[in-house]
């Protein structure tokens, strides 16, 4: 959150004074981005914020026996299983009538497979020894899968079509992983990001899961993609934009505005969608040229249920159709809107008692 104080801090030196207290929510990027967006959702994604963080106290998670659910989830066997849908951390167990503190000594990172099989994934490090959740990834397609073992102080890339798996030559100590952790993958599994905390000096790694390369990006980035061999860094308060190839180099595009919630890069290999930051809340993206920094056009989105808010943009399903991560009274789900019309339509639902939920290609901190 420290990230957002200042850009929250760096806008309002440069706007009239308004009440910024209810635009920020505790604990995740992404939710914070919906209440920047959409205020009128505050007290609920602060009650989410809330429910998350019940679920963090006393647990470190992966490689341990303690780590293991007493349900019947089968652990994530080796080999083929199948592209992902998701993936997301189980809560703790509380007992509220007997107001006894959470038990969370069993909370653990699950996949979901696209055929609706679940998983859990036990050598998937939950939190480190510093109790900060630590993040997983999903590549755009579904068909890599990447986490932290406690067991080999490094990142693992699983293939879950091949039923390969590659274990990163780049030891990364634990205690590095702190608040507002990220990580983020490529399509074909060979290159992710790690960026340690978000809001601090310390930088993030480009790692080449290959060859154990790696490119250090600035602490003052955040990564939003790895696509076609690039990866897109984003800086907010005064937005720029870096399209840096994974073997380094580049330089950042400077928009004129404060953005947030950027999407990948769109097909055309210069477009990009994000919203401006405001306190409506209105339901209006913006095109931007990524190659020049000039705002294209904006977009008014239409058909989105009501009570809700929107806490992310991902992925472009065409040249035409962008996707969003929306999120209402009754749980997240996406949608994809045409960047032409603003018409949206709903793609997927993710119901169900967990927190942190990853999805395919979307950088999302924990």
């Amino acid at each position: 959150m420290k990230r957002l104080r200042e850009a929250l801090d760096g806008i309002a030196d440069e706007a009239p004074l308004v009440d910024l207290a209810d635009l920020v929510v505790a604990g995740h990027r992404r939710r914070r981005r919906t209440t920047l967006t959409l205020a009128a959702v505050a007290a609920v994604a602060v009650l989410g914020a809330a429910t998350a963080a019940v679920a963090l106290p006393g647990s470190r998670g992966g490689d341990t026996a303690t780590s293991r659910s007493v349900d019947a989830v089968p652990d994530l066997p080796d080999g083929r299983t199948g592209a992902l849908s998701h993936a997301y951390q189980t809560q703790c167990e509380v007992d509220a009538e007997r107001l006894l503190p959470p038990d969370c000594s069993a909370i653990e990172w699950r996949v979901v497979t696209r055929t609706g099989t679940t998983y859990r994934v036990p050598q998937a490090l939950v939190r480190n020894t510093k109790d900060r959740p630590v993040p997983v990834a999903i590549s755009r397609d579904g068909r890599m899968f990447a986490y932290y073992s406690r067991q080999a102080q490094a990142h693992v890339v699983r293939d879950l079509v091949s039923g390969s798996e590659v274990t990163s030559s780049v030891t990364v100590k634990e205690e590095r992983i702190g608040p507002g952790s990220m990580l983020v993958l490529s399509d074909d599994g060979r290159y992710v990001i790690f960026d340690p905390q978000e809001g601090s000096k310390d930088p993030g790694l480009l790692i080449d899961m290959r060859t154990g390369r790696t490119v250090s990006v600035p602490g003052k980035f955040e990564a939003i993609s790895i696509k076609d061999g690039v990866a897109a860094l984003v800086r907010y308060v005064k937005t720029d934009l870096w399209l840096m190839p994974v073997t380094g180099g580049g330089t950042p595009v400077r928009f004129d505005g404060a953005f947030i919630m950027f999407s990948e890069l769109s097909p055309d290999g210069r477009t990009v969608a994000a919203f401006k930051w405001q306190k409506d809340g209105r339901h209006t993206f913006t095109l931007l040229d990524a190659k020049t920094g000039r705002t294209l056009r904006k977009v008014a989105i239409r058909g989105l249920p009501k009570d809700g808010g929107i806490s992310n943009t991902t992925l472009w399903r065409s040249g035409s159709e962008v996707t969003i991560v929306y999120r209402d009274r009754k749980s997240p789900g996406t949608y994809a809107v045409d960047v032409n019309t603003g018409q949206a339509r709903q793609l997927a639902r993710y119901p169900g008692d967990f927190a942190h939920l990853t999805l395919p290609g979307v950088a999302d901190n924990q």
